[in-house]
């Protein structure tokens, strides 16, 4: 009997073990571990359950599947290029067949991008194109924060049915080669230390853990690096602003560079939907502070649209990049904000900070939970080089065609919006670690993708690589 664990039950680890139970392989033991609860146990509302369990932080995401990218210069959700090249569309098609076996029962045909979007797309293209900009255009399948939960409760019932043994509310707290350590959490035997064996051991954390992971990869002596950290604010404006370009793609993607050479871009763009919060959960290794984040259902939510507007930082060589973003948000807090700061484009514009006392007299109204985040000035703590980069992006964004009345005195600010995915581990072109054979790596969290998609297909490509060391 072979013993794989798979340290998360986040997309990555769901892709690895359908690729594994699914394989001709014989006499598999696959364990499937998690510090969060199953999928029918956890509650929206509750700040834990939205950030851990099955399914990773996904269910109580926007629900935006993507595997195609249509236009544009560089693939979507994914960093696999950089070691299997564009075999990384291969693993996406992959990942969007597995995908297809669950959605289509719950949600019908996964039909493909009509020729009018595509030539809608190639217009919208061909302007930004002229203002110096690249769209990228992918076929993304929407499901809804309402709906995610039934899609990812029928992938748990199956991986159950086919013998994966997923044990919840259960943090790994270290490793080594053949070797995982956890403990209870969640109340369950709380503090209670486990040990398994393990013939392979894959872990995928999510964006939540990377500094968790960060430093078990010191510890542990795993050879690893930085990757660019992208920094920014959550922007909420008027959807009809966004609506001849959501009505084409609803993630819309924009990319361009400042004069100064650094990359802002346009990212996960919730149409009608509403700014919500990232989680972090300092005793498990996480951070204390607050991110912002947003979310749509598959109905409207509200008259709103909203979307990260992100600089991308790679510092010199022997920086972290990670420590550097979690120095920024941290700023924040210091500075006596415990909360998401929210700031109307006109008082930036005027230099000054936002009133709680004027919220009912503007015409975009927050849809982010009032206690959950403070009118002020969004530069309190933002570098002024991120923050020149983002004033440049909103007015270059502003354009007819494109978002033009982006920059208007009612448009929303929240900050800071930053990804932690700061990780660039050195491993084998299967994503098993060059330090420490039969352990490998993936998801978001190991800076190996960037989206749900990607972080799946990175669970494919190490399932199959598990699969390869066993058939040697």
């Amino acid at each position: 009997m072979t013993k794989i664990i798979l340290g998360g039950a986040g997309p990555a680890s769901i892709g690895a073990a359908l690729t594994l139970i699914n394989s001709s392989i014989q006499g598999l033991e696959v364990i499937m571990l998690d510090q969060g609860k199953r999928i029918e146990e956890r509650k929206q509302d509750d700040s834990t359950d939205k950030a851990y369990g099955f399914g990773g932080v996904g269910p109580f995401s926007d629900g935006k599947f993507i595997f195609d990218t249509i236009l544009g210069k560089r693939q979507i959700g994914t960093n696999l290029s950089e070691l299997i090249g564009e075999r990384d569309k291969e693993y996406l098609k992959k990942t969007k067949g597995q995908f297809k076996y669950f959605y289509e029962p719950l949600f019908g045909e996964m039909k493909e991008v009509s020729q009018e979007r595509i030539i809608r797309g190639l217009e919208i293209s061909r302007l930004a194109g002229i203002h110096d900009m690249d769209y990228i255009m992918a076929h993304d399948y929407h499901i809804g924060t309402d709906r995610l939960p039934e899609l990812m409760k029928s992938i748990q019932d199956y991986l159950e049915q086919k013998g994966v043994r997923i044990i919840t509310s259960e943090r790994i707290i270290d490793f080594e080669k053949g070797k995982v350590y956890t403990e209870k959490v969640n109340g369950v035997k709380e503090g209670q230390k486990q040990e398994y064996t393990c013939d392979y051991f894959f872990l995928a954390p999510g964006r939540n853990d990377s500094a968790w992971l960060q430093s078990i990869l010191k510890k542990q002596k795993i050879k690893h690096s930085s990757r660019p950290i992208d920094i920014g604010l959550r922007i909420e404006t008027d959807s009809n602003v966004l609506k001849h370009l959501t009505d084409i793609e609803r993630d819309v993607k924009l990319e361009f560079r400042h004069p100064n050479g650094d990359l802002i871009r346009t990212f996960c763009a919730c149409p009608y939907g509403v700014v919500s919060t990232d989680v972090r959960k300092p005793e498990w290794g996480g951070l204390d502070f607050c991110l912002v984040n947003g979310a749509s259902s598959s109905e409207h939510l509200s008259d709103n649209t909203n979307f990260a507007l992100l600089v991308r930082m790679p510092l010199r060589d022997n920086g972290d990049n990670a420590a550097w973003g979690r120095r920024i948000a941290q700023t924040y807090k210091e500075a006596g904000v415990n909360r998401i700061v929210m700031q109307r484009m006109g008082d930036l514009n005027n230099e000054r900070s936002s009133k709680p006392g004027k919220i009912n007299e503007w015409r975009i109204k927050p849809t982010l939970d009032p206690s959950l985040y403070m009118p002020g000035d969004v530069r309190i703590g933002m570098p002024a080089r991120i923050m020149d980069d983002l004033r440049y992006g909103l007015r270059k964004l502003s354009v007819p065609g494109l978002l033009e009345g982006l920059n208007q005195d009612s448009t929303l600010l929240y900050g800071p919006e930053i990804k932690m995915h700061g990780n660039q581990i050195a491993t084998d072109e299967y994503l098993q670690s060059v330090s420490i054979p039969t352990i490998y790596f993936g998801g978001d969290g190991s800076g190996m993708t960037r989206g749900i998609g990607g972080a799946w297909s990175s669970g494919i490509r190490a399932a199959e690589g598990i699969i390869k060391s066993m058939n040697k």
